[in-house]
């Protein structure tokens, strides 16, 4: 008797082992990185809609590899913008996961390159479907499920994208970006408190001591000396944007003159950069290679202090 029911013991315990490794077989298959290097998967876990996530995940990738997030431009096609890394992912071993949000999740500037902060009647938006929370949400998924060690992310954004980059850099001062570089972006938010949103601060959610934390946090502005065009959309291409500058190259020479000024105003140490880089427009690929250099290769952004 005693026998019988060790060995039914022992074969339910055997059976839930087995269970147990099926399981984490199952899951571990189930990632798509797991068939594939380079992909895409959906995400449905925030509130402002469904994401796609297109991926880059070198086989060589440990849970050490770091991780890169883009954000692309107005055209939301993550797809290319993921494939513009690819041949440096590969080369230099790092994981890049670009955020796909659609015209009817991201449906306008304020909710895309603004982050959905307010609305564009200037009401509140709940953070739960900002926009702006989505980059942390998707390396802390991507993180779990990889097993990664990494707890810091870089940050690339172009265009549309770079307009998210340089203002999420403002409003969201704890995210756990190591460094960010907004490139081309389509206009700029100013650290001016007298100019009107979404040009300045004034009438925003950010206060007077959220320019100096702004400052500080490591943000290169990349911009093209040949991005000399007009943008399209409405607020890129408003009177308010246009007063910034006729093109995306001298906007982004005179935000980047403003902001050096307000932190000499202000006596704050500043930690960005700005790189010019000659003979190229409003084009993302050809600048991969020099936004690689400050987010992830040997250009060191400024310590804080």
């Amino acid at each position: 008797m005693k026998m019988t029911m060790l060995k039914q013991f022992s074969l339910a315990l055997w059976l839930a082992v087995l269970a147990l490794s099926q399981t984490a077989c199952a899951s571990t298959a189930s990632q798509p990185w797991q068939e594939h290097e380079v992909g895409r998967y959906v995400y449905n876990k925030w509130a402002g809609g469904e994401l796609t996530v297109e991926y880059i995940v070198p086989s060589a990738a440990t849970p050490d590899t770091p991780v890169l997030i883009v954000v692309p431009g107005a055209r939301r096609n993550a797809d290319s913008y993921r494939d513009q890394w690819l041949s440096l992912a590969q080369q230099h071993t790092f994981i890049v996961l670009a955020i796909g949000c659609s015209m009817q999740v991201c449906e306008d500037e304020y909710q895309y390159n603004l982050g959905g902060v307010v609305t564009p009647l200037g009401g509140p938006r709940p953070e739960s479907v900002q926009f702006y929370s989505v980059p942390e949400k998707i390396f802390a998924d991507f993180t779990q499920r990889f097993g990664s060690h990494q707890t810091t992310f870089a940050l690339y954004g172009h265009s549309a994208g770079g307009g998210f980059v340089h203002t999420y850099m403002l409003a969201k001062p704890d995210a756990p970006v190591s460094r960010a570089v907004a490139a081309n972006p389509a206009f700029f938010t100013f650290p001016d408190e007298s100019a009107p949103y979404p040009f300045g601060l004034a009438n925003s959610p950010y206060q007077a001591g959220d320019i100096d934390t702004w400052l500080t946090q490591p943000l290169t502005i990349i911009l093209g000396d040949q991005d000399l065009g007009p943008r399209t959309k409405a607020i890129s291409n408003s009177p308010a944007a246009n007063a910034q500058g006729r093109s995306v190259y001298t906007r982004g020479l005179a935000f980047y003159a403003f902001a050096m000024n307000t932190a000499i105003e202000r006596n704050v140490q500043h930690g960005w950069q700005l790189e010019v880089v000659r003979g190229v427009g409003h084009n993302s690929g050809e600048l991969v290679p020099y936004a690689y250099k400050y987010l992830l290769g040997n250009a060191m952004p400024k310590a804080k202090e």
